[in-house]
């Protein structure tokens, strides 16, 4: 399942299930952990999270903002990069997100997480472990918070869906549209 390789740059996708820092000998390097293979990214995941905030017609401050605000101001917010067919892509830091050291995991790829004597398990969507140096309440604290984010989303997709149509009323039908 793991086919090693280095990659100069990258672009989160539903593919990802996880972006590690401090696993590997270049602390400037990231591990990527995908549903399929691992693999080294020659960039920090603050880097790549930017990159694909770009990539996604977005911007990374933007987002955490928008997170912050939904979560009443929470330090180390998850955040929503993208969707797809109603379904959001999000992903979780395990320290402050603007840390060139910080970790992500994707919201999407958690199916389980047990606390270890070096930290947490969590147990991906393809069965794999993978083993974090963080506590279980930050894991549980970070999926509850990813949960909110995906039902004000899936709440605002049902908005959309329901608003059949605007009533604007102009205020002369002969002006033009300003």
């Amino acid at each position: 399942m793991v086919n090693q390789q280095n990659l100069s740059s990258y672009v989160v996708t539903f593919h990802t299930f996880a972006l590690l820092h401090g696993q590997h000998s270049n602390p400037y390097y990231t591990k990527v952990v995908e549903n399929d293979r691992t693999f080294i990214v020659e960039k920090t995941p603050l880097e790549i999270m930017r990159d694909s905030c770009t990539h996604y017609r977005t911007n990374f401050d933007s987002i955490i903002n928008s997170s912050k605000s939904d979560l009443k101001k929470r330090p180390k917010p998850p955040i929503m990069l993208t969707h797809s067919n109603d379904r959001p892509l999000l992903f979780f830091p395990l320290l402050s997100p603007s840390l060139h050291k910080n970790s992500w995991i994707a919201y999407h790829a958690v199916k389980d997480a047990h606390q270890h004597k070096d930290g947490v398990s969590v147990v991906l969507k393809n069965d794999t472990r993978m083993s974090l140096n963080t506590s279980i309440a930050t894991v549980y604290r970070q999926l509850a918070l990813s949960h909110f984010l995906s039902e004000r989303f899936d709440n605002a997709q049902e908005e959309l869906r329901s608003s059949y149509y605007m009533i604007m009323e102009p205020k002369n039908s002969d002006s033009p549209i300003s």
